[in-house]
């Protein structure tokens, strides 16, 4: 991180959105129009990230978690975390600060003997004391990899005394994703992507939306000081541009290597920010994905039956909106101006009057915590306060 960036990261925590975002603007190269939005309606996105804050810490338990269904956690808890770190929040000053600390500490609190952090696995299957591929579940290595990256973005704001519990949390968490990365048995185009599995889903072996997620988590604690390996990275990067459909109709990412029908706007956006990562922002594939991105713009808001093809994916709204929006806000000019002012327009058209938005119509089983923290999310890239998403 640059010195400006430090500089805005310390001390930026009290401005809104548009004056953080000219702090940081000044530093970067080509960097998205400040004036994508006009003054009054900067000020609108403000007053609705606030009042959606305000929501989401009503909502917050005695444990430290945010309310969802048990096999949601601790990963919508991370996404509630990130949502305030997000707009310069801190556990160790500011109003929200011991529920911060607390969200913290239950989300490492959940970190199980083989390293994995989730709280259950789903169909009723527990999480094995040892690792095994085949009883991992679906959410609970997506609430591993969320929640890893969430304590590895709040790490360096955590005092003496939770960082040094984190850190060997943290530490377990890289060596579980490394090992669930090296899983035997792949086949040649899977290697390098991490894939659930349990008794049910057999198949494919990697998967674009939870490679993501692994991907960003060990890039996080890169930035941290931890030390993952170069080259687990740069494998992960790989299977990102082998997820990429190079055909007449369809220039864009997808979920998985073989299927290209199985595209969504959350997995265009995974692999634009993927791409940006390894710092490939201005790739023909990074930019062939966020063309297809403006062509299938968030002006439907909640809308889960994806317009263009895909034959058996289904959209999640709020998921792909923060995907995309951090994806859209690297790649900048024409990318940035033409998709926030839309997904701000809906956001703000459909946000509820306590401050919350609408559960994700695919999975409204998780509440409107998920919904409501990935809104935040989408609507504070501006302000550029996780490392994880600075361009």
């Amino acid at each position: 991180m640059n010195k400006l960036l430090i500089t805005s990261f310390l001390l930026v925590t009290a401005l809104p959105i548009h004056v953080a975002f000219a702090q940081v603007e000044t530093e970067q190269r080509a960097a998205p129009n400040v004036n994508v939005l006009d003054a009054a309606t900067w000020k609108q996105v403000d007053t609705s990230v606030q009042r959606g804050l305000a929501w989401l810490i009503s909502q917050q338990k005695a444990d430290g978690s945010f309310e969802t269904i048990e096999f949601g956690q601790p990963g919508v808890t991370a996404f509630c975390l990130m949502a305030f770190l997000a707009q310069g929040e801190s556990p160790v000053d500011g109003q929200y600060q011991q529920q911060l600390s607390k969200a913290i500490d239950y989300i490492a609190a959940q970190q199980q003997p083989n390293g994995l952090i989730a709280t259950s696995a789903p169909h009723g299957v527990p999480i094995p004391r040892q690792l095994n591929r085949h009883l991992m579940g679906q959410t609970a290595v997506y609430n591993h990899a969320i929640s890893a990256l969430a304590l590895t973005e709040a790490y360096g704001q955590c005092d003496p005394n939770q960082a040094k519990k984190l850190m060997p949390v943290i530490e377990k968490a890289i060596a579980t994703t490394l090992e669930m990365q090296r899983w035997g048995g792949k086949r040649k185009h899977d290697v390098g992507g991490w894939r659930y599995l349990d008794v049910r889903h057999v198949g494919e072996d990697s998967d674009l939306s939870l490679t993501g997620w692994q991907l960003m988590f060990l890039r996080s604690a890169r930035n941290a000081g931890f030390d993952p390996p170069e080259e687990s990275i740069i494998a992960a990067v790989s299977y990102v541009e082998n997820c990429f459909f190079n055909q007449q109709n369809r220039r864009v990412h997808g979920y998985l290597v073989n299927r290209p029908t199985a595209c969504t706007r959350a997995m265009a956006g995974a692999g634009v920010l993927a791409l940006a990562h390894a710092g490939k922002h201005d790739s023909k594939e990074a930019l062939s994905s966020g063309d297809w991105i403006l062509k299938h713009d968030f002006s439907d808001y909640n809308n889960d039956t994806p317009p263009y093809g895909c034959k058996w994916l289904r959209d999640r709204y709020h998921y792909g909106a923060v995907l995309c929006t951090q994806a859209m806000f690297q790649l900048g000019g024409k990318y940035w101006d033409q998709f926030f002012p839309t997904l701000v327009d809906e956001l703000l058209a459909h946000q509820n009057a306590d401050g919350s938005w609408p559960p994700e119509r695919r999975e409204n089983n998780y509440g409107n915590c998920y919904s409501t923290s990935l809104s935040i999310l989408s609507l504070s890239v501006p302000n550029q306060m996780l490392p994880i998403f600075q361009r």
